[in-house]
């Protein structure tokens, strides 16, 4: 069984300047087609209802790198740690203050299961004048080997590094797929 939930990603640029926020969706929250409960047949050829509580996913807070600058057209990186959500600057980009977090999903499905979330590599972020910017190396702040809780419960943190060109302007705009399913 595999449930997706899109979350899109912004970014704006003033001049020199880079505000990233993440725009979360009304609580839309996408169902698995295949999380709907089938008969199964028994050897008897009787069939018996078996059901699964599917698995969602809902993020509590947004991804938010903050107010950047860049520096210069060799361009830079920014690393925003899923756990502290602490920024590290790499290139020719630079803080400009403001509050970065990390972001926060929850997951809810079937008490003690275990759980694998995925993130894609990268994201390409792309601007209406054509501009694109980069979000790779998404992380989370899971164990390997994840377990919702007595109460089908888990939350976790999410991060990742912010890849901007020199030649990057504009408001910036892409999309997340986070994939979480039952081990």
């Amino acid at each position: 069984m595999i449930c997706v939930k899109y979350r899109p990603v912004s970014l704006a640029l003033l001049g020199l300047l880079l505000c990233w926020t993440v725009i979360q969706p009304e609580s839309a929250v996408a169902q698995c087609r295949l999380c709907a409960s089938e008969p199964v047949v028994t050897s008897s050829g009787s069939a018996s209802a078996q059901t699964e509580t599917p698995l969602n996913i809902e993020i509590t807070a947004n991804l938010d790198f903050s107010r950047l600058a860049l520096l210069n057209r060799a361009g830079g990186e920014v690393d925003l740690d899923p756990q502290s959500g602490q920024r590290r600057f790499s290139g020719g980009i630079t803080d400009l203050g403001g509050l970065s977090l990390h972001g926060e999903g929850r997951l809810t499905g079937a008490p003690g299961r275990l759980v694998r979330v995925q993130l894609p590599e990268r994201i390409t972020l792309s601007a209406p004048n054509g501009s694109t910017a980069e979000l790779v190396k998404l992380d989370t702040d899971l164990p390997a080997q994840a377990r919702l809780d007595r109460d089908g419960r888990l939350t976790f943190s999410f991060g990742g590094r912010l890849r901007v060109n020199g030649n990057a302007s504009g408001q910036f705009r892409g999309r997340i797929a986070i994939t979480a399913d039952y081990e």
